[in-house]
């Protein structure tokens, strides 16, 4: 059904179409793409220049702090907080109960505002404090008080810090002689108490505490408000994907390559673009270091990456590339293999304006609706958006298997703009527009397939017009539907009014038809329009694999 639907998202896979044939039909009003070629991996890669994405949030917290990144994000995260003057206090001493209240934060805890175990607590700290006794993390002393405003002290930070983390039993678990291995290095190793040895030891090998350059560990002095925070940063970037370097490859002969370092394994990793030059990729379970960064990587395909905190809970992380000349992109993840972590790498290709018959078209392949957006409601509840998708990946497979190259306005559920569909394609100047839908109407008895083109009777399209008819008849010829014609819609339907190469939209059939319906929930059937709307594309090109010529 015809109805405002919406960007681009492109299919994220490992996989680089390779194109075996050339376009051997000049079709008027349509330009070529060169052929893209198998990536091969022999480009060299280089790290692109990137900078801190913004200054300071607090006066005294200088960007050359050693703390200013940690105090940044857990910042953001509602952990730690500023004073009211607008400053931090990096250097001043972290209170106990200062300690407790953020750890409960950072670990998103409810707080307990009914107990009151100790005495000395007052309002301000109390539900975080009990909270934190609740679990397990602290204890107080043996006059039944907490000492909230007393400096806390490192070792006992260590203490809190790996209880806080589900750590207390592996602490407990390490042998005297490992124990060992972890403090002797420190000098002052024989200042830490014997029931915080274990946990000050964790601590270490975990890289959540270091000692300082004099080799002392200090255990027994107040820990400051900017190393509590790097404790707690180091502690959160654990189970999180953290975004470090920026790689770019640009002297590969098909396309420019900018590939995202991570420390591990990333969640869903998701893309679209913004508008037609923006490339935007959420990463889940992500961190971007150092609070983000922005290269440039100025080759004719991409202009800049960047890197950027997209939330802190839950955690995840954004990049950008602002493209310039492209014909399509790839995003793929990769485990770590050849000596390289896990990564994001995204594949931007080049486009080449050469004249009709320098390569294989660009088929531009749109299904309808999507996302929010479900389309028509069949008799029984299917959604238009599905059944559109299902015709148009089987229609991207069989023009593929043909030698042409396609993409994709959509590949999953998502929910591009109208706006952004058909911007990608005249971006990748594609040679042919193609929108898959399903018809509704109120009337049930209505059936049938149509396709539409651009214009009025008075004036249209010429070349829409012969792709629609050759769509049109295919699918008549195979579905044997009802033919209600290839005709033009309003002037104005925008897939068609703003694409600017040949453009049509086909409607296969009616969901509020039963019968219809039916069939269209059926993949064989499904897979037979495919087949129809391919065979309308490739005889409006006159393309045939045996115009390819031999290997590739």
């Amino acid at each position: 059904m015809i109805h405002t639907p919406v960007i681009l998202r492109r299919r994220i896979s490992h996989e680089v179409p390779v194109s075996r044939a050339r376009w051997v039909a000049a079709i008027a009003a349509t330009r070529a793409l060169a052929v893209v070629g198998v990536i091969v991996m022999t480009a060299s890669l280089g790290f692109a220049a990137s900078a801190q994405a913004h200054a300071s949030s607090f006066a005294d917290v200088s960007p050359s702090e050693p703390a200013h990144v940690a105090v940044e994000y857990l910042s953001g995260a509602k952990v730690v907080a500023g004073y009211p003057d607008g400053t931090f206090h990096p250097g001043a001493a972290l209170s106990r109960g200062q300690a407790a209240k953020m750890l409960v934060r950072q670990r998103g805890l409810a707080t307990d505002s009914g107990t009151r175990r100790f005495a000395d607590v007052d309002a301000s700290y109390s539900p975080y404090v009990e909270t934190a006794a609740d679990k397990g993390w602290i204890t107080g002393y043996s006059d039944g008080t907490l000492r909230p405003y007393v400096g806390l002290q490192r070792q006992h930070m260590a203490v809190i810090m790996v209880r806080s983390l589900g750590w207390a039993e592996a602490a407990e678990a390490l042998t005297g002689s490992q124990v060992a291995a972890q403090i002797d290095p420190f000098s002052d190793a024989a200042g830490i108490a014997v029931e915080a040895r274990p946990y000050v030891a964790l601590a270490l090998a975990r890289g959540l505490f270091q000692g300082g350059a004099d080799g002392l560990l200090s255990p027994g002095t107040s820990i400051t408000r900017g190393q509590f925070s790097l404790v707690a940063y180091r502690a959160e970037l654990r189970d999180l994907a953290v975004i470090g370097a920026i790689r770019v490859g640009a002297d590969y002969p098909d396309m420019t390559r900018v590939v995202f370092d991570l420390s591990a394994a990333p969640g869903a990793v998701t893309s679209r673009m913004s508008g037609s030059s923006v490339l935007v990729i959420d990463v889940a379970k992500a961190v971007a270091a150092g609070g983000g960064a922005d290269a440039s990587v100025g080759s004719p395909e991409v202009q800049r990456a960047a890197t950027r905190q997209l939330s802190y809970r839950p955690q995840a992380a954004r990049i950008t590339l602002t493209l310039d000349r492209f014909s399509r992109f790839e995003v793929s993840t990769l485990p770590p293999s050849d000596g390289k972590g896990d990564r994001i790498v995204v594949d931007v290709f080049k486009r080449t304006d050469g004249p009709p018959g320098g390569g294989p078209p660009l088929i531009a392949l749109d299904a309808g609706h999507g996302g929010s957006d479900t389309g028509a409601i069949g008799v029984t509840g299917v959604k238009e958006k599905d059944i559109n998708l299902a015709i148009t990946l089987e229609v991207d497979k069989i023009l593929r298997e043909k030698g042409l190259r396609t993409m994709l306005t959509r590949s999953d559920d998502s929910y591009p703009t109208l706006q952004e569909r058909t911007d990608l394609a005249n971006q990748a100047q594609a040679n042919i527009f193609v929108s898959v839908h399903n018809n509704a109407a109120g009337d049930p008895a209505s059936d049938g397939t149509e396709t539409f083109y651009w214009g009025t009777d008075a004036e249209y399209s010429v070349e829409g017009k012969r792709l629609a008819e050759a769509i049109q008849r295919n699918l008549i010829a195979s579905l044997g539907s009802d033919d209600r014609g290839a005709r033009t819609h309003w002037k104005n339907l925008h897939v068609l009014a703003a694409s600017n190469m040949t453009a049509v939209l086909t409607e296969v059939g009616f969901l509020t038809n039963a019968e219809e319906e039916a069939k269209l929930k059926d993949p064989a059937y499904q897979k037979k329009a495919a087949a129809a709307v391919a065979r309308g594309i490739l005889e409006y090109l006159g393309w045939s694999p045996s115009t390819a010529p031999a290997g590739g």
